[in-house]
């Protein structure tokens, strides 16, 4: 086992690292404009790279008898969500074509991971849910999380700074549960990033694009979604704890701008780490606040799992106090 995650996490890295290279080489320029948190044309596309590191390591994995029936289908989604997001990157899709190729591919990553049928606090309080709802709300998990990463992908090593804890927090609740779809996306989500990272982090010379945020998205809400209905209780509430960074900014956000008569979700300057940069902050700050606070985060969720049979919930419901502090805390900083 540990030798396969050795040569999985090595070959994505490597792969990652020198794709983003030769991105960075011939990429497509990203110009700045008022919703962007850079000042000067910066190559975009690194996204390929990660998508490159992803698939050398899933080829690794091929090599072992790991017993992951659910990661081919994963995979193949993830690169579905991907392309689209490289076609927005070229040609700047319609809205309504965009919308419709999510719900589609939401519902085909559900098919591929499964959907949850049982909502629970703990082994014994909880329920079965009806597969009608089970497959709603799968769908809507994964729509969330791919549109949350792909939302916050603004500023200089966010991204990873999020999703490799995030993918490393993953890769050992799917150790503990013995979900090994779960272990291998998490291991091939952080090592990519990781080859990914050395040119993104601030001041970064490459950015992801949407084909590399929508990949990265949609490539962890198909392993916490596999992680959901196996192993040890808490599952449910993990899959979105280990991303709550993300998913808070996003939602909080969504909340105030509705607050305050601007509901939309079309893109803005509001989110939390934006009124950060806009107020002095730096992007290397940033990345290492919401990194930080999702290895944290994760390592709690993770601890409550194995320490207290209903721990995870309990810890998620403190961390969204405590990441909603955060947030209103952020518009007394910035003044607005």
């Amino acid at each position: 086992m540990s030798g396969a995650v050795i040569a999985m996490a090595a070959s994505a890295g490597l792969v990652s690292l020198i794709v983003s290279f030769l991105v960075l080489k011939g990429g497509i320029l990203d110009f700045p404009n008022a919703r962007s948190s850079h000042s000067a044309p910066t190559p975009r596309g690194g996204g390929l790279g990660v998508l490159a590191g992803m698939g050398a390591g899933a080829i690794i994995a091929s090599l072992f008898p790991l017993g992951a029936g659910a990661l081919g289908g994963v995979l193949a989604v993830t690169l579905m969500f991907a392309f689209l997001g490289f076609l927005d990157d070229l040609f700047v899709l319609d809205e309504r074509l965009k919308l419709a190729a999510f719900i589609i591919f939401c519902l085909a990553m559900v098919t591929a991971a499964g959907p949850v049928t049982r909502f629970g606090l703990t082994y014994e309080l909880g329920f079965a849910l009806p597969p009608l709802v089970g497959w709603i709300g799968s769908a809507l998990f994964v729509f969330v999380v791919v549109n949350a990463v792909n939302f916050m992908d603004g500023s200089d090593g966010i991204l990873a700074a999020v999703m490799i804890p995030a993918g490393i927090a993953l890769a050992l609740a799917g150790l503990a549960a013995g979900v090994m779809t779960s272990v291998i996306t998490g291991v091939l989500l952080a090592a990519s990033l990781a080859g990914f990272v050395l040119l993104n982090w601030p001041p970064a010379k490459l950015f992801a694009g949407d084909v590399g945020a929508l990949g990265a998205g949609a490539l962890y809400a198909g392993g916490a979604l596999a992680l959901v209905n196996h192993g040890f209780s808490g599952t449910l509430w993990l899959a979105p704890l280990l991303v709550l960074v993300f998913l808070a900014d996003v939602l909080l956000t969504l909340l105030r701008r509705a607050r305050h008569g601007r509901f939309s979700l079309s893109a803005h300057r509001e989110h939390a780490y934006q009124r950060l940069i806009d107020s002095g902050w730096s992007h290397q700050a940033i990345a290492l606040v919401y990194g930080g606070l999702t290895a944290v985060i994760g390592l709690t969720g993770l601890l409550a799992a194995q320490i207290m049979d209903g721990g995870v919930p309990l810890v998620f419901a403190v961390w969204v106090v405590v990441l909603t502090g955060l947030h209103v805390s952020v518009g007394r900083i910035v003044g607005r």
